[in-house]
């Protein structure tokens, strides 16, 4: 009896230790971590994505400004 679960359990943790689908689950997890960490830095406040667009806005509205202020 002791030998016939010694058996099963011994070929459930040789199943179990061979099954890579949870090994994969953890791979995304960790890559989709590192992606909203790096999306986080990009578009944070302070981040380049926000001074860039302060830097493209300010330009546009200094060329506004100027073109409006030649018509008058």
């Amino acid at each position: 009896m002791l030998s016939v679960i010694n058996t099963k359990v011994r070929t459930f943790l040789g199943k179990f230790a061979k099954t890579e689908e949870g090994v994969t689950a953890i791979e995304y997890a960790i890559v989709a971590a590192g992606v909203a960490v790096v999306v986080m830095a990009i578009f944070a406040s302070g981040g380049p994505v926000e001074v860039m667009l302060k830097n493209v806005f300010t330009a546009l509205q200094l060329k506004v400004t100027s073109v409006v202020g030649s018509i008058k």
